[in-house]
């Protein structure tokens, strides 16, 4: 167990050295994208039909939210049930919210990331992902279906 955890350390110690720069600068600081000329449905369309297309699962959708995300596997699962979790926790899932509004005629639309994981007991336990890697990955997703 002692083994797994130093390696666990390492692998994190090293994902943040080798962070990426950001691809975009946003005043929120998380990754942002505009729409002009549409509309609010049209988006979360777009961004419903974009993360099932990559194998996420929508979760829950409001008037101006999309929660979806994906059970974890492999690797990244023990990684992050050591982070959230522990033994008796379900499998730690990575989930987005895309909160999407309008502004005059532009759709705006800022992305959040996080993992969770529920304890024995029924508590949730999360972890934001807010690395640069993570942030450009949500960057380029809503570039890919049409922001700027």
């Amino acid at each position: 167990m002692k083994k797994l955890l130093v390696i666990a350390v390492v692998i994190f110690l090293y994902g943040c050295v080798a962070q990426q720069p950001l691809i975009k600068q946003t005043q929120s600081g998380r990754p942002e994208g505009v729409f002009r000329n549409t509309n609010v449905e049209e988006v979360k369309s777009r961004i419903i039909e974009g993360i099932v297309s990559k194998g996420l699962m929508v979760m829950e959708t409001t008037s101006n939210q999309i929660v979806c995300g994906k059970t974890m596997e492999g690797g990244q699962a023990v990684l992050a049930q050591m982070i959230v979790g522990n033994s008796y926790s379900t499998t730690p899932q990575d989930k987005i919210r895309f909160t999407v509004y309008q502004v005059g005629t532009e759709v705006k639309v800022t992305a959040y990331e996080w993992i969770e994981s529920q304890m024995a007991l029924g508590q949730v336990n999360t972890q934001e992902l807010n690395g640069n890697n993570q942030k450009n990955g949500l960057q380029n997703f809503l570039f890919s279906i049409g922001a700027e």
